[in-house]
């Protein structure tokens, strides 16, 4: 019964890391989005 818990735990504490990582990727992804609308938004500055 105890190694049943413990192995759940570990399955439990898996799923966490796994949800935080992909946190972490659209996180990442969000800043990339910001440096391209940055870009952007320095290039309408030099058309006009």
């Amino acid at each position: 019964m105890f190694l049943r818990q413990k192995a759940e735990g570990r399955r439990q504490e898996a799923g966490g890391r796994r949800q935080e990582a992909e946190g972490r990727r659209q996180e990442v992804g969000g800043r990339r989005q910001k440096a391209e609308g940055r870009r952007q938004e320095a290039g309408g500055r030099r058309q006009s």
